[in-house]
């Protein structure tokens, strides 16, 4: 449908131009435990968390670095979230005289990253059945 309209645009205005821009976004790994199939297995989603479009790739690398500040920091808390939420659970079974399998695998901490790109990068979504 995009390719008609653009198209179609274009018979009418004859020297039609793209818009061009680049595009700073952060992202999220986020993985998953897919289950004890074959010993167990993982797969990971990728999000687009937030992004922002900028005219030129010059002003887009210079605000890369600020997101990757970002990235960097919100990888620690998660990070650190992760550890604690697993050390909770960790009591919890001691507490109550349970082995670690009464729960279910925790699924990890989530990495975020930054790309720069000329269009907005795919959110993936991993198969949550084993093949």
């Amino acid at each position: 449908m995009a390719s008609y309209l653009q198209e179609s645009f274009n018979q009418v205005c004859k020297q039609a131009i793209q818009p061009k821009g680049y595009y700073v976004s952060l992202m999220e790994n986020i993985p998953y435990y897919g289950g004890p199939e074959e010993g167990g297995w993982w797969g990971h989603d990728t999000r687009i968390v937030a992004y922002q479009r900028f005219p030129s790739l010059e002003q887009a690398e210079a605000a890369k670095s600020q997101v990757e500040t970002l990235a960097n920091e919100l990888t620690i808390e998660d990070r650190k979230a992760y550890g604690d939420h697993c050390l909770r659970q960790t009591e919890w079974l001691e507490a109550r005289g349970l082995d670690d399998s009464f729960l279910p695998e925790p699924d990890g901490e989530s990495e975020f990253y930054v790309c720069v790109s000329d269009s907005l990068p795919e959110e993936s979504f991993g198969d949550r059945h084993y093949e």
